[in-house]
């Protein structure tokens, strides 16, 4: 009842905003000539820019890359300045064809793996337009442990969505409905190669299944004002509950807004939204039991913004109050302050900026994070206190475009994967214990994030791209940021000879990373470091256009053969490959 009475009065308080905002933008008269730029929804991903030239972007096909998005790489977007992925220009490639209806994608490859993807588009009329997307990929091989031992490794996605939208003059109404279901064995272990009567027995979740499902729906209204004298508006209302095979199941629903409006030389922006959370059968971290847990958060970031021919100014607050059934309500407050100059434009723009959030550690968020997680997860919202940010970006020529940006952050709560295991490193142990699921410590952090990318265009068919970055971690109470690379290196290729032939290739470099093995009890903690090799994983791939509906394509990956892990104890696959068709109709 306290979360349903708090909920109700929070809509109020959101409606009674927007209703305000509404009126107010109504009132303004003074004709201009600008456009208006909308903050968009914080969106936790790398630091973005705007690109500097309009290459087409390289075309992606099922390129197997090791992934290490750990929240702790997050940060703020000002999307008012930064509108695009921190790549400094796009890669060459070919231009997205026009498709008349749709697009059919159909492959296989080693490890036993289908792959079908459908894309389909209509418009009715128009001021309307239709779209459904289905996807399966799946995957029923065996892997090799790095202790050697061989083990089964099916996992699958399957994907269906339908979509459609509504134009009117001033504004547009979208909606779309979303089903994801995602299945996979918990197949690794780390320590020595094991009978499958000890797996059996001393690793509580070994070849037990699990999936990830989840239904999602959406509704959206756009303002499609050209005059920034008008009220701009993008409101949007989305819900999703998500299920897992150990019985975890979580809802969650959010209303957000993002508006503005300009008043002389002002622009005013706010992004709000209201989330409700409720995710039942996980391991309570207050309560210490199997049960339900239930939250909202309420977002105001109000911020005013000033821009001239050659610079950008942007000032406000990012707040986030809290609502916990199992603690006391709270309110969080970050500056937000972004700050871009262009001494010579499209050649140099130095920028800089401060800013904070707080993560939402949803349920399925952290699963997304990491499946093999303990399944009764219930991880703490970490709190990035404050963000500061600075760098440039522009062309060295007009074939070479660089971004280079630093940031410092102080973060509260950041939780860092760990294996927890009973007589781990005694054999003759009577009772002994191997998880393969991941618990977790906290600890509070700063951490420095240096990063730099250089996209050169040698030719019209042919460019390179390069993007690396360093991090230094600061920990407050741990020893070190388990499972954490130092640095992480992207090279990513692009030549196309003729106007059917086309190659590609990524190379993915992750350094060193330490794993930590505890074994807690009454008397002492035992805990074991483990280091986890560098990765070097090689992709290439080659397409074939044999014409304007038919294409031929081949996907190499990880052709260097390396066993790595991308979680202590889960190898990846070594080299595969895909080979297949795609047909627009």
């Amino acid at each position: 009842m306290k979360i349903r009475k708090t909920f109700i009065i929070t809509l109020l308080i959101v409606s009674a905003t927007f209703g305000s905002l509404n009126t107010m933008a109504q009132q303004e008269t003074t004709k201009i000539k600008q456009e208006v730029e909308v903050v968009k929804a914080y969106q936790p991903t790398i630091s973005e820019v705007e690109k500097i030239n309009d290459i087409p972007k390289i075309k992606t096909e099922q390129t197997e890359a090791p992934v290490f998005d750990y929240s702790i790489f997050s940060k703020p977007v000002f999307s008012t300045f930064d509108v695009t992925p921190v790549a400094a220009a796009k890669m060459v490639g070919e231009p997205k064809p026009e498709m008349e209806m749709g697009l059919l994608k159909l492959g296989f490859g080693n490890y036993m793996t289908p792959y079908g993807e459908l894309f389909f588009n209509s418009q009715p009329d128009k001021n309307s337009n239709f779209g459904m997307h289905f996807k399966h990929l799946s995957s029923y091989g065996k892997i090799g442990l790095l202790n050697g031992d061989i083990v089964k490794a099916p996992q699958s996605e399957n994907i269906a969505e339908i979509f459609g939208e509504k134009f009117w003059r001033k504004s547009t109404l979208s909606g779309s409905l979303a089903f994801d279901r995602k299945s996979f064995n918990y197949y690794g272990y780390t320590g020595d190669m094991l009978s499958d009567e000890l797996k059996d027995e001393m690793i509580p979740y070994y070849q037990d299944k699990q999936y990830f499902s989840k239904g999602t729906a959406s509704i959206g209204l756009k303002g499609e004002n050209i005059s920034p004298l008008d009220f701009n508006y993008n409101f949007r209302l989305k819900y999703h509950y998500f299920k897992t095979k150990t019985g975890q199941t979580e809802n969650q629903t959010v209303f957000s807004g993002d508006m503005s409006k300009k008043y002389g030389q002002t622009f005013g922006l706010l992004n709000t939204s209201l989330t409700y959370y409720l995710a039942d059968g996980v391991m309570n971290n207050f309560s210490n039991s199997i049960g339900p847990k239930q939250q909202i958060l309420i977002r105001i970031n109000p911020s005013v913004m000033w821009k001239t021919e050659g610079a950008k100014l942007q000032a406000g607050v990012n707040s986030t109050i809290v609502f916990d059934d199992d603690t006391d309500a709270s309110m969080l407050i970050w500056p937000k302050v972004k700050a871009e100059w262009s001494p010579v434009p499209k050649i140099l723009t130095i920028f800089a900026g401060v800013d904070g959030h707080l993560q939402h550690n949803t349920y399925s968020n952290i699963a997304a994070e990491n499946p093999y997680v303990d399944p009764f997860h219930d991880v703490l919202n970490t709190n990035y206190k404050y963000i500061v940010s600075g760098g440039l970006k522009g062309k060295f020529s007009s074939k070479t475009n660089y971004v280079a940006e630093a940031s410092y952050s102080k973060v509260k709560d950041q939780h860092f994967y760990i294996i927890e295991s009973v007589n781990f490193n005694n054999p003759a142990a009577s009772i002994r214990q191997l998880n393969n699921t991941f618990s977790w410590v906290y600890d509070d952090l700063k951490v420095l994030k240096l990063s730099a990318e250089v996209m050169h265009s040698v030719s019209e068919n042919f460019s390179l791209r390069l993007l690396g970055n360093y991090y230094s971690y600061e920990l407050e109470t741990i020893e070190k940021a388990w499972q954490m690379p130092d640095f992480d290196v992207t090279f990513s290729g692009i030549y196309k000879p003729t106007e059917q032939l086309k190659f590609t290739t990524d190379i993915f470099v992750v350094g060193k990373r330490t794993a930590l093995i505890s074994e807690p009890s009454v008397s002492s903690l035992f805990s074991l470091e483990v280091e986890m090799d560098p990765i070097i994983d090689l992709n290439a791939g080659v397409d074939y256009q044999f014409n304007n509906s038919l294409n031929f394509f081949v996907r190499l990956n990880n052709f260097g053969f390396q066993k790595y892990e991308q979680w202590l104890g889960y190898t990846n696959k070594s080299f595969n490959w895909m080979a297949g068709i795609s047909y627009t109709f």
